[in-house]
Protein backbone atom coordinates (compact mmCIF):
# COMPACT_ATOMS: atom_id res chain seq x y z
CA UNK A 1 0.00 0.00 0.00
CA UNK A 2 1.60 3.37 -1.03
CA UNK A 3 -0.60 6.29 0.32
CA UNK A 4 0.42 9.72 -1.28
CA UNK A 5 0.13 12.59 0.99
CA UNK A 6 -0.39 16.15 -0.19
CA UNK A 7 1.25 18.62 2.26
CA UNK A 8 -0.59 21.94 2.38
CA UNK A 9 1.57 23.89 4.82
CA UNK A 10 3.51 26.68 4.71
CA UNK A 11 7.71 26.16 5.27
CA UNK A 12 9.35 27.96 7.90
CA UNK A 13 11.41 30.18 5.41
CA UNK A 14 8.02 31.23 4.05
CA UNK A 15 6.52 31.55 7.58
CA UNK A 16 9.60 34.08 8.84
CA UNK A 17 9.53 36.17 5.99
CA UNK A 18 5.53 36.53 6.61
CA UNK A 19 6.46 37.80 10.51
CA UNK A 20 9.67 39.77 9.21
CA UNK A 21 7.11 42.19 6.69
CA UNK A 22 4.17 42.25 9.85
CA UNK A 23 7.63 43.36 11.86
CA UNK A 24 8.42 45.61 9.55
CA UNK A 25 5.12 46.69 9.50
CA UNK A 26 4.69 47.39 12.88
CA UNK A 27 7.72 49.45 13.43
CA UNK A 28 6.36 52.43 10.73
CA UNK A 29 2.72 51.84 12.42
CA UNK A 30 3.37 52.49 16.06
CA UNK A 31 5.28 55.46 16.12
CA UNK A 32 2.35 56.76 13.70
CA UNK A 33 -0.33 55.67 16.35
CA UNK A 34 1.01 57.19 19.15
CA UNK A 35 1.50 60.29 17.54
CA UNK A 36 -1.75 60.25 16.76
CA UNK A 37 -2.93 59.07 20.20
CA UNK A 38 -0.53 62.31 21.70
CA UNK A 39 -2.13 64.60 18.86
CA UNK A 40 -5.89 63.42 19.78
CA UNK A 41 -5.07 64.42 23.56
CA UNK A 42 -3.57 67.76 22.91
CA UNK A 43 -6.57 68.34 20.64
CA UNK A 44 -8.96 67.69 23.52
CA UNK A 45 -6.58 70.08 25.85
CA UNK A 46 -6.89 72.14 23.96
CA UNK A 47 -10.89 72.43 22.77
CA UNK A 48 -11.86 72.03 26.69
CA UNK A 49 -9.11 75.22 27.14
CA UNK A 50 -11.42 77.05 24.75
CA UNK A 51 -14.72 75.78 26.36
CA UNK A 52 -13.65 77.20 29.62
CA UNK A 53 -12.51 80.20 27.67
CA UNK A 54 -15.87 80.76 26.63
CA UNK A 55 -17.68 79.96 29.62
CA UNK A 56 -15.18 82.50 31.13
CA UNK A 57 -16.18 85.15 29.45
CA UNK A 58 -19.80 84.83 29.94
CA UNK A 59 -18.74 85.11 33.58
CA UNK A 60 -16.58 88.37 32.94
CA UNK A 61 -20.17 90.21 31.19
CA UNK A 62 -22.24 89.13 34.00
CA UNK A 63 -19.86 89.67 36.53
CA UNK A 64 -17.97 92.20 35.53
CA UNK A 65 -15.04 90.33 36.49
CA UNK A 66 -13.03 87.03 35.59
CA UNK A 67 -14.29 83.66 37.81
CA UNK A 68 -12.03 83.15 40.79
CA UNK A 69 -11.82 79.28 40.28
CA UNK A 70 -13.04 77.09 37.50
CA UNK A 71 -15.72 75.92 40.14
CA UNK A 72 -17.57 79.55 39.94
CA UNK A 73 -18.30 78.53 36.42
CA UNK A 74 -20.69 75.61 37.02
CA UNK A 75 -23.30 74.85 36.41
CA UNK A 76 -24.22 78.18 35.07
CA UNK A 77 -21.86 79.04 32.51
CA UNK A 78 -20.72 75.28 31.74
CA UNK A 79 -22.54 72.16 33.02
CA UNK A 80 -19.58 70.20 33.59
CA UNK A 81 -15.70 72.04 33.71
CA UNK A 82 -13.34 69.51 32.59
CA UNK A 83 -11.02 69.19 35.65
CA UNK A 84 -8.30 67.46 33.38
CA UNK A 85 -6.25 67.57 30.50
CA UNK A 86 -5.86 64.50 27.69
CA UNK A 87 -3.08 63.69 29.88
CA UNK A 88 -5.33 63.22 33.00
CA UNK A 89 -3.63 66.19 34.47
CA UNK A 90 -5.13 68.61 36.54
CA UNK A 91 -5.27 71.74 34.98
CA UNK A 92 -4.07 75.33 36.34
CA UNK A 93 -6.06 78.49 36.46
CA UNK A 94 -4.62 81.51 38.23
CA UNK A 95 -6.50 85.49 37.72
CA UNK A 96 -4.33 88.25 38.42
CA UNK A 97 -4.69 92.21 37.69
CA UNK A 98 -7.86 91.27 35.27
CA UNK A 99 -6.32 88.82 33.34
CA UNK A 100 -6.52 85.30 34.04
CA UNK A 101 -4.83 81.75 32.20
CA UNK A 102 -5.47 77.99 32.05
CA UNK A 103 -2.42 75.96 31.68
CA UNK A 104 -2.10 72.41 30.54
CA UNK A 105 1.35 71.01 31.41
CA UNK A 106 1.32 68.34 28.44
CA UNK A 107 2.19 64.97 28.04
CA UNK A 108 5.10 65.14 30.78
CA UNK A 109 2.75 66.66 33.53
CA UNK A 110 5.69 68.85 34.36
CA UNK A 111 5.73 72.68 35.04
CA UNK A 112 8.02 73.86 32.23
CA UNK A 113 8.32 76.30 29.54
CA UNK A 114 5.87 76.99 26.71
CA UNK A 115 7.75 75.75 23.46
CA UNK A 116 8.56 78.00 20.76
CA UNK A 117 6.63 77.71 17.67
CA UNK A 118 5.43 75.76 15.93
CA UNK A 119 4.15 74.40 18.98
CA UNK A 120 1.03 72.51 17.42
CA UNK A 121 1.31 68.63 16.84
CA UNK A 122 4.63 68.47 18.66
CA UNK A 123 6.08 68.18 20.64
CA UNK A 124 3.45 67.35 23.45
CA UNK A 125 5.73 67.46 26.76
CA UNK A 126 5.61 71.30 26.24
CA UNK A 127 3.13 73.60 28.41
CA UNK A 128 -0.44 74.56 26.76
CA UNK A 129 -0.97 77.94 27.92
CA UNK A 130 -4.76 79.94 27.42
CA UNK A 131 -4.20 83.88 28.72
CA UNK A 132 -7.42 85.62 28.26
CA UNK A 133 -8.61 83.17 25.65
CA UNK A 134 -5.69 83.61 23.29
CA UNK A 135 -3.14 80.60 23.18
CA UNK A 136 0.23 82.03 23.66
CA UNK A 137 4.19 80.90 22.76
CA UNK A 138 7.40 81.22 23.28
CA UNK A 139 9.35 83.94 20.76
CA UNK A 140 11.43 82.01 18.33
CA UNK A 141 14.65 81.28 19.69
CA UNK A 142 13.72 80.93 23.53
Amino acid sequence: MNLKREQGGFSLIELLIVVAIIGIIATIAVPQLLDAIDRGRQRRTMADMRNIATANGTYRVDEGVYAAALSDLSPTYMQVIPANDGWATAYVYSVTSGDYTIESYGSDAADGPVPAAPWVNGPYDGDLELTNGQFTQAPTGQ
